[in-house]
């Protein structure tokens, strides 16, 4: 396995420019650039889209070595063969498609938003339809807060996922140590090709977590956790903790 780091020449940045203002969709298109294979190759890496200021990057995990194809960008790889044991805690962060898969009534399996799914679970509690809208909350002074939702939906699914993946979240606090579960940036996105409009909901979180399962774990480190990997969610990125 290799982790790699592409990001645009610092002489290249109008180059560049054109590549990082595509849609989502086009940009998952374009960076099989720096993989050319077969046209019926299975997806073999994920990514994570990081940007701060003016700093645009992307951390690649990939069975292949990604290869520049043209100027403007530069690529920087290595070996990837993490030591595990169980009991290690690293600090990660992580931008994930956290979903809840529901049947509908005709039998087929849905995934849905899981903060929009809650909205919806409130306002049926609320006596409203699942077609009322969040403004039809008739005491606006007893509405939750979307940021409380987001926090309470965000942390279980996540604490769910964890358990599948061989890592527990950490979230002590107290005299001699403090270990708190980030969740930040919820947001949609409309990732469709062509003017379809398909909307992706995509959350940062970012904390401390142990090692639970070895195996799993590093699966979920070569292979990402939860859906939309194509569209750059699901990469743990993590550092050792002393």
């Amino acid at each position: 396995m290799f982790f790699s780091v592409i990001a645009p020449k610092s002489n290249q940045l109008r180059s560049a420019a054109y590549d990082l203002a595509q849609t989502p969709y086009a940009v998952h298109q374009w960076l099989w650039n720096f993989f050319p294979s077969a046209t019926n190759q299975d997806r073999d890496f994920i990514f994570r889209r990081h940007e701060r200021d003016q700093d645009v990057r992307f951390y690649v995990v990939s069975h292949r070595l990604p290869v520049a194809f043209n100027d403007a960008w530069i690529v920087q790889s290595r070996h990837y063969e993490p030591q595990l044991e169980a009991g290690q805690m690293f600090s990660f962060e992580l931008r994930a498609n956290p979903v809840v898969t529901k049947k509908s009534e005709a039998g087929k399996s849905r995934r849905h938003d899981v903060v929009m799914n809650a909205k919806k679970q409130l306002l049926a509690e609320q006596g409203l339809s699942t077609q009322s809208k969040w403004a039809d909350w008739k005491d606006k002074d007893m509405r939750p807060l979307l940021y409380e939702i987001v926090q309470e939906r965000c942390t279980k699914w996540l604490s769910d996922v964890a358990v599948r993946n061989g890592f527990r979240i950490e979230m002590t606090q107290g005299e001699t140590s403090c270990h708190q579960l980030q969740i930040n940036g919820y947001a949609q996105s409309n990732v469709g090709k062509r003017g379809q409009n398909v909307f992706l909901s995509t959350v940062d979180f970012a904390g401390d977590l142990v090692v639970t399962d070895p195996v799993a774990f590093k699966e979920a480190l070569f292979n990402g956790i939860g859906h939309a990997r194509a569209f750059g969610c699901g990469l743990l990125l993590v550092r050792r903790l002393e």
